[in-house]
């Protein structure tokens, strides 16, 4: 329905110019659990959840612009049945700063598409959970509390790459359509006491869906 819009157009990024622009959407979790030790499955860990950002370009060419962005990602939690015994309850959340760097194509066009990608730094919080189910208990007080395995907030490097799609409604406003991959490696080993095990948390990715406003200023 977007390509309905092409055309030529006088409102295009010149060399210094700027643009400003927030983004919401949806983010797609890509990573898994592998379970099956337990007696579970190997699927998805969380649940697709919520995205938001906000970045800043500056254009050096029309067709090329380099910036910077900050974005948060909050997933849904997703409860995983072991056994029929217990059910173990993972949630994540992940917020990002990247240097980033956007290409044109068409760049004398109202609407067009165009590849970013970026590098930076995340963080990532998970928490992992373990509650008894269909009449189970916890052997040592005979309860059926949740009780945390493990809740870390991890460091790591964050890469993203994707494409998009924006169209300008007049020589200011510019709607964006944006698909991004994104990667963070959260490298670290974790020891659970609540089920004597060791979870290897080797990396969170995700892909983002979104859409957005961008202003352009200066020239």
């Amino acid at each position: 329905m977007l390509l309905c819009f092409a055309g030529t157009a006088s409102a295009q990024f010149d060399k210094g110019s700027s643009e400003a622009g927030l983004v919401v959407g949806g983010a797609i979790p890509t990573t898994k659990s592998d379970l099956t030790d337990l007696g579970g499955k190997n699927e998805t860990a969380v649940k697709t959840g919520v995205a938001v950002g906000g970045r800043y370009l500056y254009h050096t060419s029309p067709e090329w612009a380099f910036g910077g962005e900050a974005s948060y990602a909050a997933f849904g939690d997703k409860k995983h049945d072991i056994g029929g015994i217990i059910e173990i309850t993972e949630s994540a959340a992940a917020l990002d700063v990247q240097g980033i760097a956007k290409y044109t194509f068409a760049a004398d066009k109202k609407s067009r598409p165009y590849l970013i990608g970026g590098v930076g730094y995340g963080s990532v919080k998970q928490k992992n959970t373990t509650k008894p189910i269909n009449g189970t208990s916890w052997a040592d007080t005979l309860t059926t509390e949740s009780r945390t395995n493990y809740d870390e907030t991890i460091g790591a490097l964050a890469v993203s790459l994707g494409a998009g799609f924006e169209h300008f409604f007049n020589d200011t406003t510019i709607l964006t359509i944006e698909g991004r991959w994104k990667h963070f490696g959260t490298n670290k080993n974790i020891t659970d006491d609540t089920l004597g095990i060791t979870w290897d948390i080797n990396s969170t990715n995700a892909v983002l869906i979104t859409a957005g406003l961008s202003w352009k200023f200066g020239k």
